[in-house]
């Protein structure tokens, strides 16, 4: 067992790996993670290179390996290592012509029942095909006249009820409203050309009639009425006022040295001022006392009562102003725009004249703070009556316009839909007599695919084929392997669509004889042959092959040792799973495994499994992190991260990793925060706006809760920054990454301020 990797230079990022401090030795079962571009496979490699002691792609590479013995560069390991990563799977599974590399299995015998049944399943196969060929043929050619007839009665429905230069009746809606249609509407000519007559007018939007002008006291609001009515009370109680005092002549006489004076006084007291600021002499005691009998308690608390009034006054004129801004003529239907502009007129004059006595009372007021020894009259009396019935009388055609609105839209929606139903009529009987036919030929479709249920001879196309590969499945060794390698995939992928079957091609012998030999297999997804594989399709396939060769008498699954990166990679996500339960049912009994990963999902599992306690004790867990030094960037292997044991969730720990995220100003310290904050805003948009759309549009439908150039710029860096470019590392990245992901989480909480509470909270 490999206990300790003490020294690794020039293997990729691993330029000079010595472990951290207090790294706990290999166990058992060793789980590695890390993020793409890590160097995950770069750590697979230093496996691949002891058991001939070096690597054809490090040739300078330098290493020491602790078991009970020690190894060195040069010098083969004592024990088999199987390794799965990317280099095993272009070593091992070529693609020829739909075909994998042939692999060598026990071989059987064949059976003549099973060739004949083959036979005589595939002769039916090829009729039933033929026959499904035409009945969807047919099937398109009525679902064609169907849609046609659609198109076209949308564009007459369309020319009828709008006749605008931009289509917004089409098929789609047609077949909607068609579905709404129970039983045929046919208009006479005279009942058509009234509807259509009525959908021609033209009409007027609606108008929101303005509202009496209230004045706004913080707690509650009060009508003109009101408020005017408690401002003459006011005025008229305060206006006779008087204001004991030992009154200064000088000061009584002229206003504006009083004022001048009062104000003076007031800065004097503020700043404790014994000489006058004005002429620095000394300011005698008695002159101060006669001053301030001149101005009083009395005559302040006057004053601020005066400017009380004055300021509800202000507010009153500037709401009446306001009510000024009524709807334009020009909005109003023609019958009712001349009287209703001269109600405008009446509105306008009656608020003028408002205005006018509320600048008189003002006037009053300022006069009074000037007399405050003196009683003033009022002879001003403002009545508000004229200017609300002004406003009553302009409302009055505002409701008018907007029940003639009303009523014509009603009337227009009804002409609307008996146009509609009378077009659709006129295809009624054609296109239920196409939807019985298209629901036939359907019926015949299944029955040519499924076959009868109630007839268990009588199987379907898909029945057929799933016999034909059973039967062939049987036929030989070669088969027997295929059968092999079938079941794994399906236990592997938790389908069985993908499946291979054995090729054979015919060569002439030394001796001039034809010779039927494998060649490979064919590969066939869902019974049609297979040209192109996907990425994880590829990396199932090789690692099922992989894990059958484990049985292989050279390999010693009590000595020897298994290294697997990532057997999951570019599977979805329904795949994984299964491809768990694969995975630890091949390996469990092993001597020594190391799993490498980067799918978090896959590391819950396997965290889940190794934790289990009668493993816990066999198993370590690590994660290969990456640094930044004067040279650049380099890997090496840690404790796995307490955090990622924490969260069952990726997206809760990258949200985690984003809401903690600090820098040093190195690139190392930013290099992964790309990728996170792509996977953490495409988890937000794919349950925050759960449909098709790109990440763009799903933002886009959410900019109005955000500022716009924020949304722009996180859509920039994600897009930009988590793909790799070839280009050198920009300096720039760091202040980017920086003001970016504080424009994640805001968007986040902006967005779904429920949603980040519960998150920042956890997290």
């Amino acid at each position: 067992m490999i206990n300790r990797i003490k020294r690794v230079k020039n293997l990729g990022l691993f330029r000079n790996y010595a472990p951290v401090a207090k790294l706990k030795d290999f166990n058992q079962f060793n789980l590695i993670y890390g993020w793409n571009g890590c160097g995950k496979t770069t750590f697979s490699r230093l496996f691949d290179s002891l058991e001939s002691g070096s690597h054809i792609d490090y040739p300078t590479l330098e290493y020491e390996i602790e078991t009970t013995n020690r190894f060195v560069q040069g010098i083969p390991f004592d024990r088999k290592v199987r390794i799965f990563n990317q280099d095993y799977i272009d070593a091992n599974l070529q693609i020829r012509q739909g075909k994998t590399k042939s692999i060598t299995l026990v071989l059987g015998s064949a059976s003549k029942e099973l060739l004949e049944a083959i036979d005589g399943d595939e002769r039916e196969l090829i009729q039933k095909n033929s026959e499904l060929k035409i009945e969807k043929e047919e099937q398109a050619k009525k679902v064609k006249l169907k849609d046609k007839g659609f198109t076209d009665i949308a564009r007459s429905i369309y020319a009828a009820i709008t006749g605008g230069a931009t289509r917004t009746y089409r098929k789609d809606n047609a077949e909607t409203d068609f579905r709404n249609l129970t039983e045929k509407a046919i208009l006479s000519e005279e009942e058509l050309n009234k509807s259509l007559i009525t959908v021609k007018q033209s009409e007027k939007p609606l108008i929101d009639p303005p509202s009496l002008p209230e004045l706004d006291l913080g707690d509650e609001r009060i009508s003109l009425d009101v408020a005017i009515a408690d401002i003459l009370l006011r005025t008229n109680n305060l206006l006779p006022k008087r204001v004991d005092a030992m009154v200064i002549n000088r000061l009584a006489a002229n206003s504006d040295i009083s004022s001048w004076v009062e104000r003076g006084l007031a800065l004097h007291h503020i700043h404790n001022s014994k000489h006058c600021e004005f002429c620095n002499q000394y300011i005698p005691e008695n002159r101060l006392l006669e001053l301030a009998n001149h101005f009083n308690d009395a005559d302040k608390q006057l004053k601020e009562e005066a400017d009380n009034i004055s300021d509800k006054v202000e507010k009153l004129k500037e709401i009446v102003t306001l009510a000024n801004a009524t709807p334009d003529n020009a909005r109003l239907y023609e019958e009712f725009s001349r009287d209703y502009g001269q109600a405008r007129v009446t509105v306008s004059s009656t608020s003028d004249g408002l205005i006018e006595d509320l600048d008189k009372i003002q006037s009053l007021l300022e006069e009074k703070k000037l007399k405050t020894t003196e009683a003033l009259t009022c002879d001003t009396f403002i009545d508000p009556t004229n200017f609300n019935k002004s406003f009553q009388t302009l409302n009055g055609f505002l409701t008018n316009h907007n029940r003639m609105t009303n009523d014509f839209t009603a009337e227009k929606a009804k002409a609307i839909d008996k146009i509609k139903k009378h077009y659709l009529s006129e295809i009624f009987d054609e296109t239920k007599k196409l939807e019985e036919q298209i629901i036939e030929h359907e019926n015949k479709i299944n029955l040519l695919l499924d076959g009868d249920n109630t007839d268990p001879t009588n199987l379907g196309i898909n029945g057929l084929k799933t016999r034909i590969l059973e039967n062939r499945a049987k036929i030989s060794s070669t088969h027997k392997a295929c059968s092999d390698i079938n079941d794994s995939l399906k236990t592997f992928l938790g389908r069985n669509e993908l499946v291979f079957e054995p090729h054979k091609k015919n060569v002439r012998s030394e001796n001039g004889d034809t010779l039927e030999v494998d060649d490979g297999y064919v590969i066939k997804r869902s019974g049609k042959v297979v040209t192109h594989l996907s990425e994880g399709e590829k990396t199932a396939i090789a690692f099922v092959y992989f894990t059958i060769h484990l049985n292989d008498p050279s390999f010693d699954r009590t000595k020897d040792i298994v290294v697997i990166d990532d057997p999951i990679s570019s599977l979805d996500s329904n795949s994984i799973f299964q491809a768990f339960s694969f995975l630890k049912n091949a390996v469990k009994d092993v001597h020594q495994v190391f799993i490498l990963t980067h799918n978090f999902d896959f590391l819950r599992l396997l965290l889940n499994w190794l934790n289990y306690n009668a493993n816990r004790k066999f198993s370590s867990l690590y994660m290969i992190k990456n640094g930044e030094d004067a040279i650049g960037r380099y890997a090496y292997l840690d404790a796995l991260d307490k955090d990622l044991q924490l969260y069952e969730s990726e997206y809760h720990f990258l949200f985690k990793m984003l809401q903690n995220f600090q820098t040093d100003g190195t690139i190392a310290s930013v290099y992964h925060i790309p990728n996170i904050s792509r996977k953490v805003l495409e988890s937000f948009l794919m349950f925050r706006v759960p449909n098709s759309d790109s990440p763009y549009q799903k933002m886009e439908s959410l900019k109005a809760s955000f500022d716009e150039n924020k949304m722009t710029a996180i859509l920039k860096f994600t897009n930009d920054q988590s793909h790799i470019t070839g280009k050198g590392f920009d300096p720039s990245l760091v202040p980017e990454t920086q003001k970016t992901v504080k424009y994640i989480l805001e968007f986040i909480e902006a967005t779904f301020p429920e949603h980040y509470k519960i998150l920042a909270n956890t997290a």
